[in-house]
C-alpha cells in the first residue's frame, strides 16, 4: 500500500495552489486601492505601476509555463505515476510459506550454491578462529546487480556478520585504523539504482599501525581476501575502464599488492569471490592461495551460508554453472561482443555469434578434443587447447569441491552397446558412496557425446564433444553412506538441428538423430568422467512430417535464414576455419528494411481476415460471460470469441497499450485491474519501496545448486510473496545465456549451458504456474549482452545455435513449465526486431512450441521501435510495457480489430488461469485537468490585473503637470 494517502497529496497541491491564487488577487487588488488613495501621483505612482506590471508579468508567463510543462510531463511519463500511485490488494490471497521459511531458503541456497573452488593444505575448514579480513568487498560486499534485478540491502547480513555468527573472531584493526570504512546500509530499496563498476581497492601501504601486515599476524596467521564484482542492467562490464591495465575481471594492482603481501605473511590464505561474473583466475597460483570459495552475489541475506561454509558447518556442494578461464579472452566470443556501430546504417549495431554452439563449456572441450590451435584475430594470443587445456581452463563447468570425497559408479539403466530409439528414453543408474569422513551432498552429472559423422560435415551439423542432459542431486550422505540416483533422458532431446534436410512438403530443416554410438558419461564435470556407457542407433532419424518431435505441435523447420551470414565455427579439421569465421564479420547490415519502415508487413496479414468486425459505433457485442467463467475453459473453445466480442474498441486497445506493470480494468467481463512487478531475486518495485519482497541469492547460485528441490521452493515461495503483496504478474525468470563473462546482467542468468539453464527455470516456472502467478520469462530472445540492447541491435545467428543453445531454455520453460507469459527483448534476430518477427513470436512460439498465452515487450527505448505496433501486433507481440510514454495501436479496419481480439484472447487465456489480485490506481488525471483550469485561471487574472494597472499607468501620466 502506498504509505502516504495519494488522494490527500493531491488535494494538498491543489490547496496550494488556490492560496498562490488568493495571494496574488489579493496582492493585484491591494495595488490598485493603494494607487486610487495615492494623493500624490507622478514618479512614485508610475513606479508602483510599472512595478506591478513586472510581478503580474513574471506570475502569468510563469503560470502559464507551469501549465504547459505539467500537461506535458503528466502525458509522457503517465505510465510512471500511474505506477506510484496504485493501491494492491496485499494480505487478500492466503499463502502457504513466511518470512521466516523465505530466509530458510535462501540459507539452503547459498549453502548449496556456493562452491569451493580450491582447498589445499586443508585450509577450510577453518582450524582458527581468528582471522583477519582483507578487501573492501569484505567490508562492503556486493548484494546483487543493478537493474530489475536489483534489491535492498537495508537489513542485509555482512561477510563480517556472517564469519562472527559462525564463531569466527574478525580482526578490528582495518576498520580502527581506518583502511577500511564500512557503509550502513540506508534501510532503502535500491530500486533501479546503479552500483559501482569501479574497483577501488585501497594501495597497500595504507596498512599501517595495527593494521599493519606484521601486526595483523600477531593476531592471526589466517587471512581471507574478499574480491567484490558486480554487474548491471543496461552495460556490459566491458564498458568500464581498466585500472591500469588491468580489465574489470582482472586483478587490480592494488589487489595485487594486497595479495602478494598476505601470501608473504600469513601461513593461510583464502579467496572469496563475490562475483557472478567469472574473474581470472591465475592469480590463485600466482599467490600462493591456500582456499578459494566461490560465494557468487548472495543478495542481502545469502552470506549467512558464509560462514557456515567456512567452518564446516555447511559441507560445500555447489558446482560452477560457468567455465572459469586464467584467459578470458581464449572465449572466442571475445572477438564478437560489445558496441559495434553499423557501417551503412548510423544509430543501429551488430553482433555476430560466430562462434555457432560452441558457447562456454561446449567450446572449451570441444577444442581439446580436437586438439585445436587457434590464434585470437583481435589480441594475437594463441591457445593450444590440446596440450594446454589446463593452463586454458582454472575451472570446467560443472566443478566443485566437497570436505568429503565421493565416488560414483554405473549400476543399471542403459545396458552398454544396446540399441536406442528415436521415441524411446535412455535411463543411467548412478551409485554414489561418501568415501570420506564428513556427511555431504554430492552431483550426479550426464553427458552425452553423439556421434560426429561424415553427413554432419557435409551438412553443416554441428556437436559438441559433450553436452550435459541430466542431472540429480543425492540427500545429504553420511560418511560410507550410499545413494542410488536415475537420470532418465529422452531421445527425442538428444537430436541436433540440421538446417539443410528438405522436408517432403517443401520447407529445409529438422531436428536429426545421427546414426551411431552415443556415449553416456557420469562426470565430476565437463572435463572429468567417472565412467561411461553407450548406447547404438541403427539409423538416422529425422523428426520430419508427421515424424515430428512428440512435444512440437507442428514440425520444427527453418525459421530463421535470414538471420545468418557469414561463417560459423566448424570443429572440422580442428576448427580450421577459425580465422576465416571471425574475419567473415561485416560492419554492414544485411538488411535495414525495419530502420526505413518499422510498421512495415505483408499485406497478406490483412487480406485473410475475413471477418467484418465492425459495425458502427455499436461495436461491443452484449453479453454476460465474464473472465472468472473462462477457468476451465479450453484455448480453441468458441465461448471464447463470444466473451471478446464482448469488449469495446476501448477495451481492446487499453489490454494492448496499457501493460506498464499493469493490466487494465475490463468492465464488460468483469476482469480487475492487476499489477505486476519486476524482481527475479526478489520484488523490486522502481517506483518506490511500497513493494518490497525478500531478495534471494543471484539466479547463478540457484543454478550451482544443481538442486531441483530448491528450484521449486524458490518458484513456491516466489508465488507466495507476489501475491502476500497483492501482485498478480512476476516479471521472472530470465533466462538469456551467459554468452561471456563480461555480460552485465550474468546475476540474472543462469548459466552458460542451455540444458541447465532451461531445467531450472522450468522447475521454477512449472510451480509458479500452479500457484497461479502470471510468470513472464524473459528476455526472449537472443538478449545475451547489454551494450546497445536498445540501439537497434542486429544479432546475427544461424538457426542451429538459435535453436540449440539460445531458445532451448525458453523452449523447457514453455513445454515442462508451463509458461502462459513471455516478455520479449529489445534486439533484432537478424534484421528483424524481434517484436515484430513472425517466426520467432507465432511460428516457433506458438505453432510450433504450443505456447497458450500472452506476450509483452520490454522496455523499447527507440523511437523506432516504439513505432511498430501494428506490425508487432500482427507478428504475435500482444502487449507494450513502456514506461514514459505509449504507443498507438490502429483501431480502424476489420483487421486491426481482428489483431486486437486475437491479443485479447492471448492475454484473457493467461488471466483465466492465475489468480487475480485486484488493484486500484488513484485517477489523478481529474486532478490535472482541475489544477490546469485554476492555472489558467490565474494567468487571466494576473494578465486582467497588468490590463488595470496599464490603464491606471496611463491616468497618471495623463495627470502629471508638464515639466516646467
Amino acid at each position: 500500500m502506498i504509505a502516504a494517502s495519494p488522494e490527500m497529496f493531491i488535494n494538498y497541491c491543489i490547496a496550494l495552489v488556490i492560496v498562490l491564487a488568493i495571494v496574488i488577487v489579493a496582492s493585484a487588488i491591494a495595488l490598485t486601492i493603494h494607487m486610487r488613495r495615492k494623493k500624490q501621483v507622478g514618479v512614485v505612482v508610475a513606479k508602483h505601476v510599472v512595478a506591478g506590471n513586472a510581478l503580474l508579468g513574471t506570475v502569468a508567463v510563469v503560470v502559464v509555463g507551469a501549465t504547459v510543462a505539467l500537461n506535458l510531463l503528466t502525458s509522457t511519463y503517465s505510465a510512471n505515476i500511474d505506477s506510484v500511485f496504485t493501491k494492491t490488494d496485499q494480505g487478500s490471497v492466503e499463502v502457504a510459506t513466511d518470512k521466516d521459511d523465505w530466509y530458510d531458503l535462501i540459507d539452503r541456497i547459498g549453502g548449496e550454491g556456493m562452491t569451493l573452488m580450491r582447498n589445499d593444505n586443508g585450509a577450510l575448514p577453518l582450524q582458527s578462529q581468528q582471522v583477519n579480513l582483507l578487501g573492501s568487498a569484505a567490508y562492503n560486499p556486493v548484494y546483487s546487480g543493478s537493474g530489475s534485478g536489483s534489491v535492498s540491502a537495508g537489513d542485509s547480513i555482512s561477510i563480517i556478520g556472517s564469519l562472527n555468527s559462525a564463531g569466527i573472531e574478525t580482526n578490528s584493526a582495518p576498520v580502527d585504523e581506518a583502511v577500511y570504512s564500512v557503509s550502513e546500509p540506508t534501510g532503502e530499496d535500491l530500486g533501479y539504482q546503479a552500483v559501482s563498476l569501479s574497483n577501488d581497492e585501497v594501495p597497500v601501504d595504507s596498512f599501517t599501525g595495527t593494521a599493519s601486515f606484521e601486526a595483523m599476524r600477531e593476531y592471526s596467521d589466517t587471512a581471507i581476501m574478499v574480491l567484490g564484482r558486480s554487474g548491471g542492467e543496461g552495460d556490459d562490464l566491458t564498458m568500464y575502464g581498466t585500472v591500469d591495465g588491468a580489465d574489470y575481471l582482472q586483478l587490480s594492482p592494488n589487489e595485487r599488492d594486497i595479495l602478494q603481501r598476505a601470501s608473504e605473511t600469513f601461513d593461510t590464505l583464502i579467496v572469496v569471490v563475490n562475483s557472478a561474473n567469472a574473474l581470472e583466475m591465475g592469480f590463485l597460483d600466482e599467490y600462493g592461495v591456500d582456499a578459494c570459495v566461490w560465494a557468487g552475489l548472495p543478495g542481502p541475506y545469502g552470506f549467512s551460508a558464509l560462514g557456515k561454509i567456512l567452518t564446516g558447518e555447511v559441507n560445500p556442494s555447489g558446482k560452477l554453472p560457468d567455465t572459469w578461464l586464467y584467459d578470458n579472452y581464449s572465449n572466442p566470443v571475445s572477438e564478437n561482443f560489445g558496441e559495434q556501430e553499423a557501417s551503412n546504417r548510423e544509430g543501429s549495431h551488430y553482433v555476430d555469434y560466430v562462434e555457432g554452439i560452441y558457447l562456454g563449456y561446449k567450446w572449451f572441450e570441444t577444442a581439446y578434443a580436437e586438439e585445436a590451435v587457434i590464434t585470437n584475430t583481435k589480441t594475437q594470443r594463441t591457445y593450444d587447447y590440446g596440450r594446454d587445456y589446463d593452463s586454458i581452463v582454472a575451472f570446467p563447468f560443472g566443478y566443485g569441491l566437497s570436505y568429503t570425497t565421493f565416488e560414483q559408479h554405473i549400476v543399471g539403466g542403459l545396458q552398454d552397446g544396446s540399441a536406442i530409439e528415436s521415441d524411446g528414453t535412455v535411463s543411467v543408474d548412478v551409485e554414489v558412496t561418501n568415501t570420506g569422513a564428513v556427511a555431504g551432498k554430492e552431483v550426479v552429472q550426464l553427458y552425452v557425446t553423439a556421434p560426429y559423422t561424415d553427413y554432419d560435415r557435409q551438412h553443416g551439423v554441428e556437436k559438441a564433444a559433450v553436452s550435459l542432459v541430466g542431472y540429480a542431486k543425492t540427500d545429504e550422505l553420511q560418511p560410507g553412506e550410499s545413494q542410488t540416483l536415475t537420470v532418465e533422458v529422452s531421445v527425442e532431446d538428444l537430436a541436433s538441428y540440421d538446417s539443410t534436410y528438405e522436408n517432403a512438403d517443401g520447407t529445409t530443416g529438422a531436428y536429426m538423430l545421427d546414426a551411431g554410438e552415443y556415449v553416456f558419461s557420469v562426470r565430476a564435470n565437463a572435463h572429468e568422467s567417472y565412467g561411461q556407457v553407450s548406447g547404438h542407433m541403427q539409423e538416422q532419424y529425422f523428426f520430419s512430417g508427421d515424424n515430428k518431435r512428440s512435444t512440437d505441435d507442428q514440425q520444427a523447420y527453418n525459421q530463421f535464414d535470414d538471420a545468418a551470414r557469414g561463417i560459423y565455427l566448424s570443429r572440422q579439421n580442428g576448427f580450421a576455419n577459425y580465422a576465416d569465421a571471425m574475419n567473415s564479420v561485416s560492419s554492414e547490415l544485411k538488411s535495414t528494411a525495419f530502420e526505413d519502415d518499422p510498421n512495415a508487413y505483408d499485406e497478406s496479414y490483412d487480406t485473410m481476415v475475413t471477418q467484418t468486425m465492425q459495425e458502427g459505433v455499436d461495436y461491443a457485442v452484449d453479453g454476460d460471460l465474464t473472465l472468472a467463467d473462462m477457468a476451465d475453459v479450453d484455448y480453441d473453445d468458441e465461448q471464447w470469441q463470444e466473451l471478446i466480442s464482448q469488449l469495446t474498441l476501448d477495451e481492446l486497445q487499453a489490454l494492448v497499450e496499457d501493460s506498464a506493470y499493469s493490466s487494465p480494468e475490463i468492465k464488460s467481463i468483469d476482469k480487475p485491474e492487476t499489477t505486476d512487478a519486476d524482481g527475479p531475486l526478489g520484488i523490486a518495485w522502481m517506483f518506490g519501496s511500497d513493494l518490497k519482497g525478500v531478495a534471494y541469492p543471484s539466479i547463478p547460485l540457484l543454478a550451482a545448486t544443481f538442486n531441483t528441490e530448491l528450484a521449486q521452493e524458490f518458484g513456491a515461495q516466489m508465488s507466495d510473496q507476489c501475491h502476500s503483496l497483492g501482485l498478480t504478474g512476476w516479471n521472472a525468470p530470465a533466462m538469456n545465456m551467459h554468452r561471456w563473462a563480461f555480460s552485465g546482467r550474468n546475476y540474472e542468468y543462469y548459466s552458460e549451458d542451455s540444458y541447465l539453464s532451461g531445467r531450472m527455470a522450468a522447475d521454477v516456472v512449472e510451480v509458479t504456474r500452479e500457484n497461479g502467478l502470471n510468470t513472464y520469462i524473459k528476455h526472449f530472445a537472443l538478449n545475451d549482452q547489454e551494450t546497445e540492447r536498445s540501439g537497434r541491435l542486429h544479432t546475427y545467428s544461424n538457426e542451429q545455435a538459435i535453436r540449440e543453445i539460445y531458445l532451448k531454455p525458453f523452449e523447457m520453460a514453455v513445454k515442462d513449465g508451463g509458461t502462459t507469459a513471455l516478455m520479449n527483448s529489445m534486439n533484432f534476430i537478424g534484421d528483424d526486431w524481434v517484436g515484430t518477427s513472425e517466426a520467432l513470436m507465432t511460428e516457433v512460439l506458438r505453432d510450433e512450441w504450443g505456447f497458450r498465452g500472452k506476450t509483452v515487450t520490454d522496455m523499447p527505448e527507440d523511437e523506432l521501435v516504439r513505432g511498430s505496433a501494428d506490425a508487432a501486433l500482427r507478428a504475435g507481440t500482444d502487449a507494450w510495457l513502456l514506461i514514459g510514454g505509449g504507443v498507438d495501436v490502429r483501431c480502424e479496419t476489420d483487421a486491426d480489430i481482428y489483431y486486437l481480439q486475437q491479443a485479447a484472447h492471448h492475454i484473457l487465456y493467461m488471466d483465466s488461469r492465475a489468480q487475480l489480485i485486484g488493484s486500484r490506481t488513484l485517477d489523478w488525471h481529474r486532478y490535472v485537468i482541475i489544477t490546469s483550469v485554476e492555472l489558467v485561471m490565474i494567468a487571466v487574472l494576473c494578465i486582467a490585473a497588468l490590463i488595470l494597472c496599464n490603464r491606471k499607468l496611463k491616468t497618471v501620466v495623463k495627470e502629471v503637470p508638464a515639466a516646467e
